[in-house]
């Protein structure tokens, strides 16, 4: 493995001869920070092709700390949460609803934490439909948080209000029957047409960034011709073709691969997948334990193994088809059940890649760039176009040139402090071994 080239004295921290490809493909660069911020990215030669590349830091684009992803349906203490994510160099997280159940046990870890915590940006609580006639209930009040249930327009102003005391910044809709693949069940209600069409108005009028959450063609179209812009998932019943892309001008996709594929997994592929490095380091042992015992994929004994195969190769075909049109966002879902935090990001990164090496670059600038543009428009304020730049935060990955999108960064810098992942590899530890087991209760 490359050593990181970092230096730190007296308060400056300095990085010699690395690439930087979001500057300049070919050149090398010297780069120096004080006090947390970037203060010079300074050409220093050309480059080999072998020095360390030096990226910002990665944006994981749908994640729900509160919800539980462990086997078990426990919930990892946000201490925990936190350092899985540095761990594995995300700096920056978009939590999709439930964080407020989280939030103080946040802002206590992150106040004693030797180490600077992830940023974070959230909604709140999502928006979801009542239950209907069939005894059906909106998308969302299945899983161990709130939801705010609208049943006519006049009840989305609580809503956004609610939230909003609660330190939520954007708005998530959730808008879909459950369908995944043609004549798969419905399971959930939806939002009516005129509830759907008065939240992407009053979002839009209020300057409040809105996400949907479909599942099909025809919801997405529908979600877009009401307004909406930004979808938490990539369609799943269908390949998108020219004709389908032309009347999504615009929109924008989270890929989410990670959070649908543990339903289809197989024991060995299960034992392949928390085989890497970094796996026992942050996340619950016990889901080691338990995927050892799988005999079959849960899709088998659910009755869904071919519907979501099938709905996860449509969704990667149509993330990769975003990701050419530069409207993809790299996201896990992180939460549901087997998507890990922190882990699973590099897993999403390398099941969009797949045999493809040329996709690297490009996906860690989607998962860099382009999520940190989006984390910024979610919290309201006015994006940078590029976060390595003196006078920003000095947060960035170095990582070796042409190695894999799964394996961890060579070093993570989160405002000017190097990360020591041994370290939280101990302190992950300690908090498992507490009286709690270093658990969450909600």
């Amino acid at each position: 493995m490359t050593t990181a080239p970092i230096r730190q004295e007296a308060g400056t921290l300095t990085v010699r001869g690395v690439a930087i490809p979001v500057l300049d493909d070919e050149a090398l660069f010297d780069v120096t920070a004080e006090d947390g911020v970037f203060t010079a990215f300074t050409p220093a030669g050309r480059r080999t092709g072998s020095e360390p590349e030096l990226w910002p830091g990665y944006t994981e684009t749908h994640a729900h700390v509160s919800l539980p992803a462990n086997w078990d349906d426990s919930v990892d203490d946000p201490r925990i949460v936190a350092l899985q994510y540095l761990y594995h160099g995300v700096t920056h997280v978009v939590d999709m609803f439930g964080f407020p159940l989280v939030d103080d046990a946040w802002r206590a870890g992150r106040e004693a934490s030797p180490w600077p915590y992830p940023e974070i940006v959230h909604c709140g609580y999502a928006v979801t439909a009542m239950t209907d006639a069939a005894g059906r209930n909106g998308h969302g009040v299945e899983f161990p948080a709130p939801v705010h249930m609208l049943a006519v327009e006049a009840d989305l102003e609580h809503a956004l209000r609610s939230n909003a005391e609660r330190g939520g910044t954007f708005l998530k809709v959730m808008f879909t029957d459950g369908t995944e693949q043609p004549g798969s069940p419905v399971r959930f209600s939806r939002l009516s047409e005129r509830v759907l069409r008065f939240t992407a108005r009053i979002a839009a009028e209020r300057g409040v960034t809105a996400v949907v959450d479909c599942n099909t063609l025809e919801e997405t179209l529908f979600a877009y011709e009401c307004g909406f812009r930004l979808f938490a998932h990539t369609v799943r019943d269908r390949t998108l073709d020219d004709a389908d892309w032309k009347q999504l001008d615009g929109a924008r996709f989270v890929s989410t691969l990670a959070g649908l594929r543990s339903m289809i997994m197989t024991r060995e592929e299960f034992l392949a997948e928390y085989g890497r490095e970094g796996f026992l380091d942050t996340q619950d042992p016990h889901n080691l334990e338990f995927v050892r015992t799988v005999e079959q994929p849960f899709g088998i004994e659910y009755g869904c193994q071919e519907t979501r195969t099938a709905a996860l190769a449509d969704m990667r075909r149509n993330a990769l088809a975003a990701l050419r049109r530069g409207e993809l966002l790299i996201g896990t879902d992180s939460g549901n059940l087997g998507a890990y935090h922190g882990y699973s990001f590099l897993s999403e990164l390398a099941l969009l890649a797949g045999d493809d090496e040329g996709l690297t670059e490009e996906l860690r600038r989607q998962a860099t760039v382009t999520g940190r543009r989006h984390f910024d428009e979610l919290s309201g304020v006015r994006a940078a176009e590029q976060p390595l730049r003196a006078g920003a935060a000095a947060t960035f990955n170095l990582h070796t040139a042409g190695g894999p999108l799964s394996a961890l960064p060579l070093a993570t810098v989160v405002n000017g402090v190097p990360i020591d992942r041994a370290a939280l590899a101990r302190t992950i530890a300690e908090l498992r071994s507490a009286p709690s087991k270093g658990k969450a209760s909600l």
